[in-house]
């Protein structure tokens, strides 16, 4: 019968869990010494699954994180697999004011010991990371459009070294969609948010002229200006009204290269790392996920006080606009 440290083949988070979250494969059989304890496995136990610790009678709630994760559905024993066959939802009691109260205040870093990176610094006080110039297709029809202008600048760097590059921002929508139903506001928020967003120094609008999504209303609505200029709207051109896709790419590929002379212009300066704005993806959660990944994001998100958006984590961060990083 193979004998082990807990540590050594299993995590505990917190020593007030009423489990262990197996590192390695657990045979039936095995034991696992905690601390005074000795902790027989009584089934095979699958890496990232949970091994209980202690004793959990029939209703009382299964403690993970130092946090109730739910109730017991049967007796559990010492040794046991905690997993959906043992465990489910039930009634937590809990007075509304204990929620957050173990949350620590952030010890900010002092102005002398704040790390900084070379970053844009937009007329509206965030910094980007990147400094592109974008060709927003405002329907799928237009795409193509897009695309066709985009390949114009493959070269830009050549002639305008701070500009990253030309992008083209087009999806498969905008056409045969509710007006302002949920998935055209959604479209236009999406949209509205690459253009306005830190990393894009300048941006023209391109759509069909016959779509539901109307550039602009788009920008009317989205309250799209000129990046640095709130008085001034975006470029927008129509291939219907244009005269047709060659026509429209010559007018379009004529508008970005008015704009290149003014992002080259904007250059990286020093900047503290608390502006950099953080976007977390989740890639599917297991039972790896609260032990790796997200602890290890939510440290660098404390180490930069920057913001984030949610990683499918415990930990609470706000939203913020499409990344284009």
């Amino acid at each position: 019968m193979a004998t082990f440290a807990l540590t050594e083949k299993a995590i505990v988070l917190k020593l007030e869990d009423d489990v262990a979250v197996a590192k390695a494969e657990l045979p039936a059989g095995t034991v696992l010494e905690d601390g005074a304890q000795r902790i027989e496995v009584r089934q095979d136990v699958r890496s990232g699954h949970k091994v209980a610790r202690r004793v959990v009678r029939a209703g009382a709630p299964v403690r993970r994180y130092g946090q109730v994760i739910g109730f017991a559905t049967g007796d559990i024993a010492v040794g046991d697999h905690v997993h959906s066959h043992n465990l489910d939802i039930g009634e937590l009691s809990a007075d509304r004011y204990e929620v957050g109260v173990d949350v620590k205040p952030v010890d900010f870093y002092p102005a002398d010991r704040m790390r900084s990176f070379d970053g844009y610094k937009r007329e509206d006080g965030r910094v980007g990371t990147r400094n592109y110039v974008a060709i927003i297709s405002g329907v799928n029809c237009s795409a193509s459009v897009s695309q066709f202008v985009k390949d114009k600048f493959r070269d830009v760097q050549k002639d305008y070294p701070n500009i990253d590059g030309v992008l083209a921002i087009t999806h498969k929508s905008g056409c045969g969609t509710k007006l302002f139903g949920e998935d055209h506001l959604a479209l236009q928020r999406v949209l509205a948010g690459y253009a306005k967003h830190p990393n894009v120094a300048a941006y023209i609008l391109v759509g069909l002229g016959c779509e539901v999504n109307q550039s602009a209303v788009m920008v009317e609505r989205q309250k799209m200006s000129v990046p640095g200029h709130p008085e001034r709207r975006p470029f927008l051109v129509n291939i219907q009204e244009a005269g047709g896709i060659r026509k429209t790419v010559e007018r379009a590929t004529a508008e970005v290269a008015k704009l290149l002379p003014f992002a080259n212009d904007v250059t990286r300066t020093k900047q503290p790392l608390s502006e950099l704005v953080l976007a977390t993806n989740c890639g599917g959660s297991d039972g790896n996920s609260g032990i790796t990944a997200n602890p290890a994001l939510g440290w660098a998100v404390d180490e930069s006080s920057g913001t984030a958006a949610p990683a499918c984590s415990p930990r609470p961060r706000r939203f913020m606009a499409p990344s284009t990083s």
